[in-house]
């Protein structure tokens, strides 16, 4: 089946038919649902734009995924990744799962790309991994995912409750990076394409704090630029630019977040040729210059000095 015709559902139409807490826009925690009370939602195939983890509690399920059924009974683990065609072909009365989904925005700011990469490559690629787990194995998780929904019903307002989010949430990836690694994560085969994928983010998690240019990725990878944006467009849903620029912005939000940084050194470390340009591209990805952004961040339940100083262009060491 291709994707043409097929139709797309974002997260937040998603959100809007799920019930349960949700913390910002593009993260959510599922809890117990019951999968045959929901046929009406499956009742055609969809894609979606964000990543889905699931982990089934109870009964018995079939879930098509680009056209492979795959089984769910009592402690299957399902990652899902964005843009596979899925339906639920199957569901038993006392179906239910439990789970987070999430887009990729989100893994970025996790800071998932930064290290590790290649442990996490199955949610890079789309091979949709399946793994029946043991009994503890699945309690773990699910108190995880548990502790992320108790966590995501505290206000937006508590002292850096996303910071806390992130944190639960890159131990629940790094839980899961174990899993896969065990029941033979490390031996699934990729196509080219996905490997190059694979090696792109590989790179950009080395060299993004220098090289934005998708040329000199190209170049690293003996490919021409066309063919590298086209392959991480087609496996990812988004071009190499697109791509290295969300890590850029990654990166930058970071630095802002260091009062002890001005502007200007944010911009030198991240090798803009000033920071007329940086706060150019910044504001363009954001919405808001990186002196907007970084009074937001500690304006609201701490005081802190922010440096702003001439602008002076050496690199950090």
């Amino acid at each position: 089946m291709k994707n043409e015709g097929v139709s797309l559902l974002k997260l937040e139409q998603a959100i809007a038919d799920f019930e349960g807490q949700w913390k910002g826009r593009d993260f959510y925690v599922l809890t117990a649902k019951t999968l045959g009370s929901r046929r009406g939602f499956f009742a055609y195939p969809f894609r979606t734009d964000y990543v889905g983890i699931f982990l089934a509690l109870e009964g018995d399920a079939v879930v098509n995924l680009n056209q492979t059924e795959v089984p769910l009974k009592k402690n299957t683990l399902l990652m899902v990744s964005p843009h596979t065609v899925r339906d639920l072909t199957h569901a038993t009365s006392g179906a239910s799962v439990i789970g987070l989904i999430f887009t990729r925005n989100f893994l970025v700011k996790s800071g998932i790309h930064r290290h590790d990469v290649e442990v996490f490559d199955f949610f890079l690629l789309r091979h949709n991994p399946h793994l029946q787990l043991e009994q503890n194995e699945a309690d773990i998780l699910t108190a995880q995912i548990r502790l992320l929904q108790e966590k995501s019903k505290e206000s937006k307002d508590k002292p850096f409750i996303e910071e806390v989010i992130r944190h639960h949430f890159l131990a629940f990836l790094y839980e899961l990076a174990s899993l896969n690694r065990k029941y033979g994560g490390n031996k699934v085969k990729r196509t080219r394409k996905e490997d190059l994928h694979l090696r792109f983010h590989q790179l950009l998690s080395e060299h993004v704090t220098k090289e934005r240019s998708v040329r000199f990725y190209a170049a690293k990878l003996f490919v021409t630029p066309k063919y590298l944006t086209e392959t991480v467009k087609e496996v990812g849903g988004k071009t190499a630019g697109e791509m290295i620029d969300e890590m850029v912005m990654r990166e930058a939000k970071s630095l802002l977040r260091d009062p002890a940084l001005s502007v200007s050194d944010v911009a030198g470390a991240l090798h803009f040729s000033d920071q007329f340009f940086f706060r150019k591209f910044f504001k363009r990805h954001e919405g808001l210059t990186p002196s907007e952004y970084r009074k937001g961040t500690f304006s609201a339940d701490h005081s802190v000095t922010i440096i702003e100083k001439t602008p002076t262009f050496g690199h950090i060491k």
